[in-house]
């Protein structure tokens, strides 16, 4: 059985489907009751290198910058990128300072997104990626000329360390 290659622009193409607009429409009507309208961000700019997939205007005037992750089957895992290019040593997702919000996270089967809020996911990955690099290692995702490594974190055991992340004590 041969390997499926990823590719960056199928895959981006895949993230900005139009046909899922309503989707997300509902989502974050949803999760922000005071949502004026949303902006989505399309193409490979500086905005998408930030991590910003959509803009959300609140009626208090705040912005929120949103980064919208899909996957195309359902799972009991959150993906978390860490290596973008093993050839470029490229950082994922998960070890750059991106200028967002919230991650939300959709499966897009049954219609379900969590949404991180990004400094606590943040500071949870710093805390424990060594350990989980070794404990939920997968597979690199193979694409062509390079592999993207990723982490598969159980959607409960990550949901609960965020939340405990949202307590501080000193």
């Amino acid at each position: 059985m041969a390997t499926k290659l990823n590719n960056f622009h199928e895959d981006l193409k895949f993230s900005e489907n139009a046909s899922e607009e309503n989707f997300w429409q509902a989502i974050y009507t949803k999760a922000f009751p005071d949502m004026l309208y949303n902006i989505q961000c399309k193409g490979n700019n500086q905005g998408q290198r930030l991590g910003i997939d959509r803009l959300i205007y609140l009626k208090s005037g705040k912005t929120l910058y949103i980064d919208e992750k899909k996957r195309r089957g359902t799972y009991n895992d959150i993906l978390l990128e860490y290596l973008s290019n093993d050839t470029t040593g490229a950082p994922g997702w998960m070890e750059k300072d991106l200028l967002i919000d919230y991650l939300a996270y959709a499966f897009m089967p049954t219609q379900v997104c969590y949404l991180f809020p990004w400094q606590l996911l943040r500071r949870v990955w710093l805390k424990f990626k060594n350990e989980w690099k070794i404990n939920f290692k997968i597979p690199p995702a193979k694409n062509k000329g390079y592999n993207t490594h990723n982490v598969a974190i159980p959607t409960k055991l990550l949901r609960d360390k965020v939340y405990s992340a949202a307590v501080i004590q000193l």
